[in-house]
């Protein structure tokens, strides 16, 4: 009974949060590869974050890369200065965001959004309409925002590869 109340207050609390999400200002911009220097990397903690990451960071070294983490609920994970954790518990009444981390993070203007999630919540929707990212690059999935969209990829990693040879060939003229 109790998880059935927890289950029907979190939708309550989603759908005040979808009618509360309108998209930011902001400009999209397709940068080369060479011209990004700050990059906000997001993903869920269900995935094996260790090998996509390191392929990350070497494929963008030298770019000042920001670090957001959803986590679902049931999993357990703490959180460190390098990151910040996103989590249900994080939405109030009336679609109210009660992490400051994430707000400010959000406030902040990136070169470059990596959306690394396999689905999409009210919650990742949220973060994801609300970045001031010049580009958002994302997996194709439903209910997805994203400015370039990988298709033809189920998981973070193959996002990772992709992406490397998707920004080496945008081009300004």
């Amino acid at each position: 009974m109790k998880k059935i109340l927890n289950n029907l207050l979190h939708r309550l609390k989603e759908d005040s949060l979808n009618k509360r999400v309108g998209n930011s200002t902001r400009e999209v911009e397709y940068k080369e590869k060479r011209e990004i220097k700050t990059c906000l990397v997001f993903w869920s903690a269900d995935t094996d974050q260790n090998k996509w990451f390191r392929k990350l960071e070497s494929d963008f070294a030298g770019v000042k890369m920001d670090k957001l983490c959803f986590i679902p609920d049931g999993i357990e994970m703490l959180e460190t200065d390098d990151w910040v954790a996103v989590r249900n518990a994080d939405l109030g009444f009336g679609g109210k965001i009660r992490n400051g981390r994430l707000i400010a993070m959000l406030g902040c203007k990136y070169d470059l959004f990596i959306d690394l999630n396999k689905e999409t919540t009210a919650l990742i929707k949220f973060v994801l309409q609300h970045t001031q990212a010049s580009c958002i690059v994302g997996m194709k999935k439903e209910g997805g925002v994203a400015d370039i969209v990988i298709d033809e990829v189920t998981e973070p990693f193959g996002l990772v590869n992709k992406l490397n040879v998707i920004l080496s060939g945008i081009n300004k003229y």
